[in-house]
């Protein structure tokens, strides 16, 4: 097996960044999830006489979510790989990574546009602010999210673009590295929005 060298210094302090951002991003995200459930909890009530109106969350959340992980899983194996300087898997990890992530981002828009239609819906049958509040809560949630899958995206193509010029071996690993915790992050804060939704959607279908 081959040795692996030290973290040089340089990387240390890139490292320290990359946490850095990923702890200010988790911040920013964690906290409005917890705002989007008190809002629920809280603001949202049926007016009297007014027909409920359930929240009803996008069936292709499911399988988008099964694309998220395996971006995840690919650039993981992807970076063990280069780590044992095996630069035929790191490619071909790297490239499917990056077609999960496209897959991801194409079922997201179908799921973000039902989720429209759903607005538009709410907007002429319930005439509570609050209550229509709640649905547009859940798409800029959803939005946000896919706004940092679509910057991760982008870095995937950078890290493919490298992978498929030879530039990740056993003491390179840092850019791969990066990449692999982006997403790691964004598949936990996925994880965290569904179980939001999740208690939203129960809340909400038992008014």
């Amino acid at each position: 097996m081959t040795s692996l060298r030290p973290m040089l210094p340089a990387d240390k302090r890139a490292m320290q960044g990359v946490w850095l951002l990923l702890l200010a991003l988790g911040v920013f995200f964690f906290s409005s999830i917890l705002l989007y459930v008190i809002y629920v909890a809280l603001r949202v009530e049926p007016a009297p006489g007014e027909s409920t109106i359930s929240l009803k969350l996008p069936m292709s959340f499911i399988p988008s979510s099964i694309f998220l992980i395996g971006v995840s899983g690919f650039l993981e194996l992807a970076y063990r790989a280069a780590r044992r300087d095996k630069e035929g898997m790191v490619k071909s990890s790297v490239i499917l990574a990056l077609f999960c992530g496209m897959l991801f981002m194409l079922l997201q828009s179908e799921g973000m546009y039902s989720l429209i239609l759903l607005s538009e819906k709410v907007s002429v049958e319930v005439s509570d602010n609050a209550r229509r509040g709640a649905y547009t809560f859940t798409f800029v949630l959803v939005l946000l999210h896919a706004l940092h899958v679509l910057v991760g995206i982008l870095g995937l193509v950078r890290t493919a673009f490298s992978a498929c010029r030879d530039k990740y071996d056993h003491e390179r690993t840092l850019g791969l590295k990066f990449c692999a915790l982006y997403w790691h992050f964004l598949d936990l804060v996925w994880i965290v929005l569904l179980i939001a939704f999740a208690i939203a959607a129960s809340y909400l279908n038992s008014k």
